[in-house]
């Protein structure tokens, strides 16, 4: 008696762990989506993709930029962040900030560089650009 017990739970747990692995199996490739999150298969070298991307940096609570794209794709192991239709504010204090736009750019975790590429605009005052270029002393040949 006790043997035909172990048998019938153990064939449900089978059948439990079947049924499991074939709702796995059948979803696998697509994507998943819950509230606000989406999960997805990635590609290769893509550990996660992030839609509405934004990243601030802030120096003693004073903000100095923000980073925003429509899709951001993060690979850890090349310490990389693919990012396409790219928005960067450079905040300058006084209520001036500087807009850079570009189509596409990479971000470096690392060495925190960004490299836009694509209809790159920069919107911002002129006047705080001719103070920095009139500041540099001129190189001589």
């Amino acid at each position: 008696m006790i043997n035909t017990v172990r048998r019938a739970l153990l064939l449900v747990v089978f059948s439990v762990i079947g049924v499991a692995g074939f709702y796995f199996f059948k979803t696998l490739g697509t994507s998943i989506e819950m509230g606000n999150v989406k999960l997805k298969v990635m590609g290769k070298g893509v550990d996660v993709e992030i839609e509405n991307f934004k990243i601030t940096h802030e120096n003693k609570g004073v903000k100095e930029w923000e980073l925003k794209a429509d899709l951001a794709q993060i690979d850890n192991r090349e310490e990389l962040t693919k990012l396409q239709n790219v928005e960067m504010i450079l905040h300058k204090g006084e209520n001036r900030q500087y807009v850079i736009s570009a189509d596409s750019g990479v971000y470096k975790s690392k060495t925190k560089d960004v490299d836009l590429d694509g209809n790159v605009k920069l919107i911002g005052p002129a006047e705080g650009l001719k103070e920095r270029l009139s500041s540099n002393p001129e190189k001589k040949n």
